[in-house]
Parts: structure tokens; sequence; C-alpha cells
């Protein structure tokens, strides 16, 4: 095969792709609040790697270099994985171009970030991320669920092409019928069953997201203004507002929160990011 060959097989049929059991230490790379992000697990025995693992979401074209990566770095020592560039990835496959690559090769990104974790260099991380329903493409089952109850999709085929997901091998085809079915017990609970909203950080960030932008951004748009989602501790949604006065910015934070309590959570509140965060 040719380099470029060999990435789009990496692309196709990930090497290491998936949560690693017993891993001694994660590191992460992306943002979980606006959904794009990738986990690097590695197992480290006596300042060596033994083996790698990552998961991605939202961020299916970093899949294929984030194979890469594992392959280089199990066998090697954490500097030597430290020392790991782009060009080691463009050598392993046999001379690829390096404008084959994604900008910033968040393989890499998170290979390094996991070892900052370990030597107590960066916190480490208490959030898992969701499984992966297509791993030809790196698409999580909570996108393809989130999808099928925001777009009301009730057949295959029309997650297939709202998603993306089963358009490679189409093995994870015969999954998407377990999470139409959860989108149909979802529908027969009773209202206040389904207030309650997901369960975990990222689908309640999702939501969270979702809300901001599409019920309280427009709105504040018209005064001038935006407000984005800066952070979320599992209690207290925090926004960064930007050009409304004073009383219009008191009245968007009151908006967001009686939405939050209503669609989200009853215990939610919301506080402003000041200046002095940045």
């Amino acid at each position: 095969m040719t380099p470029a060959e060999q990435l789009d097989d990496h692309h196709r049929k990930p090497r290491n792709l998936g949560k690693l059991l017993n891993a001694t230490v994660s590191g992460d790379i992306g943002s979980i609040v606006a959904g794009d992000a990738l986990r690097f697990y590695l197992k480290v025995e006596a300042e060596r790697i033994s083996a790698a693992r990552f998961q991605v979401f939202n961020a299916t074209d970093q899949v294929a270099a984030a194979s890469v990566v594992t392959e280089l770095a199990i066998g090697r020592t954490l500097d030597e994985a430290l020392a790991l560039r782009p060009s080691d990835l463009c050598a392993h496959l046999g001379g690829l171009d390096p404008h084959e690559l994604p900008p910033q090769v968040w393989g890499l990104e998170g290979l390094r970030s996991a070892i900052a974790v370990l030597r107590g260099e960066l916190p480490g991380n208490d959030e898992e991320l969701d499984p992966v329903l297509c791993r030809c493409h790196g698409i999580p089952e909570e996108t393809v669920r989130q999808s099928i109850q925001v777009m009301g999709l009730s057949e295959v085929q029309a997650v297939v092409d709202a998603t993306g997901a089963g358009t490679g091998c189409g093995s994870c085809r015969a999954d998407i019928p377990r999470l139409l079915a959860e989108k149909d017990g979802a529908a027969a609970k009773p209202p206040e069953a389904r207030r309650a909203g997901p369960n975990g950080r990222i689908p309640t960030l999702m939501r969270i997201q979702r809300l901001v932008s599409e019920k309280i951004q427009p709105q504040v748009q018209v005064h001038g203004g935006s407000i984005e989602l800066w952070d979320f501790d599992g209690r207290t949604v925090t926004v960064t507002v930007r050009g409304l006065a004073d009383e219009t910015r008191r009245q968007a934070l009151g908006q967001l929160e009686t939405a939050l309590k209503a669609d989200i959570a009853p215990d939610l509140g919301v506080a402003e990011r000041t200046q002095s965060c940045a």
C-alpha cells in the first residue's frame, strides 16, 4: 500500500481504539464542553509503555493519526514517547506527505498529556468518554443517541444518513436498532422521568450547549451581545457574557437558569465567568 493508503487503512480499521482496562494513566486533548475530544490511555511498566489505546468523541479526523501514534508508543520509554513528532508518523507509514496529517495531531498531544498526568504535571481525569459505536469513523454511541432523539429518527437508514455511522464496514448497523429501541423506551416514560435528562457529564454538557446556543444566544444577539458556555462542575453552569448592559445581562442569566432547571435538572445554577478568570 502507498503511505496514503496505509493512513486510510488506519482510519477504516483503527488499531487500539477504545478504553484501556487497568490503564496506568490517561490524558485528554480537545474540549469536552464543545464536544470534540480525544482520550489517550497508557499502561506503563518500569518507565516503558506496554499498552496504549485511545477514545475519540466527535473527532473522526483524528482517528487514523491516533491509531498510528499507539503503534509507535508501545514499547518505548516515556522519554522516547515524548520525543515522537509528526515526522515519525510519516516515516512509520513509509514516507507519508506531512500535509496528509491533521494540522494538530491529537494522538501525540494526548500521549504527552497522559505522561504529564503520570508525572504530576497535570491533574488527572475523572470523566469517562462515551463508548464508540462506529469504529470506522470513531462516532460515539451518545452522538448517535442524541441525533435519534433530537431529529426524531425511527429507521436505521435514516440514522446512517444523519450521522455517518455504518458507512464504513457497516458492522455497527446491527447496533443501531438497540439505540432506536432506547428512544421508544424513553418516549414511553412519564414526563417527570424524561425531564431528568441523560446520565453522565458529557451528554449533559451536550444538552446544556444546545440549550445555550438555541434558546439563549439568539435572544442575546438581538441586543448585540453573546453568551458562551465556559464550564460545568456538575451543579453550576458557568458562562461568558459579552456586549450586554447590566440589566440585560441579568435578564439573560435569569432566563438561562430558568431554562436549565426546566429542561435539564431542577438543581442547576448559573454563574458568570469574571474577567479575573481569563
